[in-house]
């Protein structure tokens, strides 16, 4: 897995640096989302947090990939495969 990926140990008696400084946000998700959300946190035993942060990471690299003319692909058990595109 990426590093990206990776939840950090915890830092409770250590001043974390600038950029990792948590930042709180306030959202709206639509009904679908909080249920996706929701199946996530439960299926992968998770808190909320670690899974937008997880998303939100790989959302970028996904971005980011596609504008350096790379594309993202998913292969099933028998070996086919679909690419992903966001629009």
């Amino acid at each position: 897995m990426s590093s990206l990926l990776r939840t950090p140990p915890s830092q409770s008696n250590t001043k974390q640096p600038q950029s990792e400084i948590p930042r709180r946000l306030v959202v709206e998700l639509s009904r679908r989302t909080a249920a996706d959300l929701a199946w996530l946190v439960e299926e992968e035993e998770m808190n909320k947090t670690t899974i937008v942060n997880r998303a939100v990471q790989i959302y970028h690299m996904i971005v980011e990939a596609q504008r350096n003319g790379r594309g993202l692909c998913l292969e099933d058990a028998e070996g086919r495969t679909e690419r992903l595109v966001i629009v």
